[in-house]
């Protein structure tokens, strides 16, 4: 049965050991967080549909070579890609790396006609401002367009691969269907806002745009563009809390 005394001393121990927890992370980094709002926790809700879903753990298994992203973040892409990405629409990717998300996707809705735009610089992160405090540009430039193509194959779907920066990278490309579903993962502030802007500028209504790495302890600039985000009357936000920030577009 339910004790509430017993739960009240889980909590307590849960406290310390996350504690301890974070203190060998930041040992492991070589680094001191200093920020008052970052830390671990570990939360008391423990259901994990990405452990059961069958459909989910034959597609992660097939794609998970080319992301970085964990089961419980690519879950909530594919979750809510069977709903919000809709029949004869477009999905894009912006920082795609070597392209194991649009995979996904693609992988788990063959049965609808959809237009993939997969979108990256392959020299890795770009503008980076002083709005981040950890990446200087060129991070994570180990991807190759070689890698999109062995996803196609995979995936059993054609892909629209679109090299540099983004927006800028796409001006003179003709997307011909609106996008109603996006993932944004490009780990700095200025490359996020203006992905989020041009897309919002070609999307169904009601469209929903996943941006990856909000609350990251090293992708402070993704956690201030979602916060500015939340004031944003054009949209619905709602932080996950996983790792990502949800932005429904409601005008």
């Amino acid at each position: 049965m339910f004790n509430l005394n017993k739960v009240n001393k889980a909590r307590k121990r849960l406290e310390i050991i996350t504690g301890v927890l974070f203190k060998l992370f930041q040992i492991n980094l070589r680094y001191k967080e200093k920020r008052n709002d970052y830390g671990i926790e570990i939360f008391e809700y423990f259901y994990l549909p990405w452990r059961s879903d069958n459909t989910f753990i034959e597609a992660y298994n097939m794609f998970s070579e080319y992301t970085l992203n964990p089961k419980s973040r690519l879950y909530t892409i594919y979750d809510f890609a069977k709903n919000y990405l809709i029949d004869d629409t477009s999905f894009v990717e912006v920082g795609s790396w070597r392209g194991g998300v649009s995979g996904l996707v693609a992988y788990t809705n063959l049965e609808k006609n959809i237009d993939y735009f997969v979108c990256d610089t392959f020299k890795g992160v770009a503008n980076s401002s002083d709005k981040d405090s950890f990446f200087k540009n060129d991070e994570y430039s180990d991807a190759e367009i070689s890698h999109l193509k062995e996803v196609e194959n995979i995936a059993g779907t054609k892909f629209n691969i679109i090299e540099g920066i983004f927006p800028e990278s796409i001006k003179n490309v003709s997307i011909k269907k609106p996008i109603s579903f996006a993932h944004i993962d490009v780990d700095t502030y200025i490359s996020a806002k203006e992905s989020l802007n041009y897309i919002m500028q070609n999307t169904t209504k009601n469209a929903l745009v996943v941006l990856d790495d909000y609350g990251g302890w090293f992708t402070d600039g993704i956690t201030k563009l979602g916060n500015e985000l939340k004031n944003d009357k054009k949209y619905f936000v709602a932080p996950n809390h996983l790792g990502q920030i949800l932005i429904f577009k409601i005008d």
